[in-house]
């Protein structure tokens, strides 16, 4: 029963991998954050990442700290390190913190070796990368591929033409020898939405993975380049504006689209032994955003973290924090009214449904109940500014889901325990909500009734996150995992639907 959250189910996985990069940096976290230089300087420039998008194209990431100049960058790139070519020049700004890059190079030759190095340059001088070398694919080799089909995954979900609705599935990136989920989606407009996960090579460190929406596929995007770090949601109040949450190493981790580049930002990680992570966000503005967490992850001392955004920095705000709390959502209509759900006493054993609310000047617990009363956990919330609010979550006896309706929380729906729960819940309209889960089961509620969209199936993996950027189009994004192999982690790969409402 509580492990009704797909992240996590799935999670773990990726945690442990981010552990191990951990024990292999000497349990230290990737200084991305500087302090103000001392004196003029010229840029600094981390460690290049090469990730293949195809045979002819590769995505080149860095990380750069401009020291307080005003500074460009470009990559040089030939079949030997003479390069040869050279990228038109990027402007990264004057900040004084490392912040990612990305630069996608195209028109290579198949299966051929090549050279790069990326500058940066101001006026205090010009700092190198280091030469790098890679090899591009064969062109036969797909970099690209659909949600797993018959033949080569199992199915993922069963689409049905419901009188709601119906449930396609949609390109992702997935890139060779690779793996990657994607573990949360927001939309800022019908035309700029964003998936975030994380991506990584066996025996490798895990990194994060940001992945746009065209309207008709998931494609590359620039995505931080922070090594050991995982995102696990993500919120877009415009196109120039998003915030990243989750976790690196032991500890929480923040990364803010700009709207041409990523900045890690510092959140104020309790520091603790066992670990820390931000596992949801939610924004009502670029200037007020809250993420929600908890502290001493898998300990009894598990409790409430709950940080938020003011446009400048993150600092953590205090909020009831009964025992071993832990929060898998969060989600905020306005200023003045955001709900947190989880669950306490959440370990070891069953726990007790938690809900707290914020109106907008301290955070209070609120009570709540399933069809089992105050036992088992909640899973996710979502308020939308016009309509009502949802909550999903599991009992002892029965999944459910919950309706706010004039301020007071009603149960609408039971589900048997052997039915997927919802892990999370989106609505467009007043008429028309979806549910997302395990199994990669879908839900839809047309005003009345929930109903399913798709009928689960009970392979490793599911849904994770859905957003609706139109009135009649949802997306939904999650993870597949083929837990017969010997090591599971290494077989992870994104996968997206597109919901359409009749």
């Amino acid at each position: 029963m509580r492990n009704t959250k797909l992240q996590r189910w799935v999670m773990p996985a990726a945690l442990n991998l981010v552990a191990t990069a951990v024990v292999l940096v000497a349990g230290s976290r990737p200084a991305f954050a500087s302090t103000p230089p001392q004196s003029v300087a010229p840029p600094t420039v981390g460690d290049i990442l090469i990730a293949p998008l195809s045979s002819t194209s590769v995505m080149v990431d860095a990380a750069l700290d401009p020291n307080g100049l005003d500074t460009t960058y470009v990559v040089n790139f030939g079949t030997t390190a003479a390069y040869g070519l050279t990228t038109s020049p990027q402007n990264a700004g004057s900040g004084t913190a490392m912040l990612g890059v990305a630069v996608r190079l195209s028109g290579l030759l198949p299966e051929t070796t090549y050279h790069v190095d990326l500058l940066a340059t101001n006026a205090a001088g010009t700092s190198s990368s280091g030469d790098r070398t890679f090899v591009t694919h064969a062109l036969a080799t797909p970099t690209v591929s659909t949600v797993p089909s018959p033949g080569s995954l199992p199915p993922v979900g069963r689409p049905t033409n419901s009188p709601s609705g119906k449930v396609v599935r949609v390109l992702v990136m997935n890139p060779a020898k690779s793996f990657d989920g994607l573990s949360g989606v927001s939309c800022a407009s019908t035309t700029f939405c964003l998936a975030a996960g994380f991506q990584g090579r066996p025996g490798g460190l895990v990194r994060p993975l940001v992945e746009r929406w065209t309207g008709q596929s998931f494609a590359t995007f620039p995505s931080p380049t922070s090594p050991g770090a995982s995102l696990y949601a993500i919120s877009c109040p415009s196109s120039a504006e998003c915030l990243a949450v989750g976790r690196d190493g032991h500890s929480t981790y923040s990364a803010r689209w700009t709207g041409h580049s990523w900045l890690v930002e510092p959140t104020p990680s309790p520091v603790t032994a066992n670990g820390d992570i931000l596992r949801s966000v939610s924004c009502v503005s670029a200037v007020d955003c809250w993420a929600a967490g908890y502290t001493d992850g898998a300990t009894t001392n598990m409790a409430i973290l709950l940080e938020h955004w003011n446009g400048h920095s993150w600092s953590i705000v205090g909020a009831p924090s009964p025992h071993a709390t832990v929060v898998n959502s969060i989600s905020c209509s306005s200023a003045a009214n955001c709900w947190v759900v989880g669950a306490y006493d959440a370990f070891p054993g069953v726990g007790n449904l938690l809900a707290e609310h914020w109106n907008g000047n301290r955070w209070t617990i609120v009570p709540t109940s399933g069809s089992s009363g105050s036992a088992g956990e909640f899973a996710a919330v979502s308020c939308q500014a016009v309509f009502t609010c949802w909550m999903s979550g599991s009992g002892t006896r029965a999944n459910f889901m919950l309706h706010l309706v004039h301020g007071s929380w009603r149960l609408i729906q039971n589900r048997p325990l052997g039915e997927v729960a919802a892990d999370a819940v989106t609505c467009s309209s007043a008429q028309s909500c979806w549910s997302v889960g395990l199994g990669f089961m879908v839900g839809h509620w047309n005003g009345k009734a929930w109903s399913a969209a798709t009928q689960p199936m009970f392979v490793g993996g599911g849904f994770t996150s859905v957003v609706c950027p139109t009135a009649t189009e949802c997306l939904a994004v999650g993870i597949w995992q083929n837990n017969r192999l010997k090591n599971p982690i290494a077989s992870q790969r994104a996968v997206a639907y597109v919901a359409r409402s009749t």
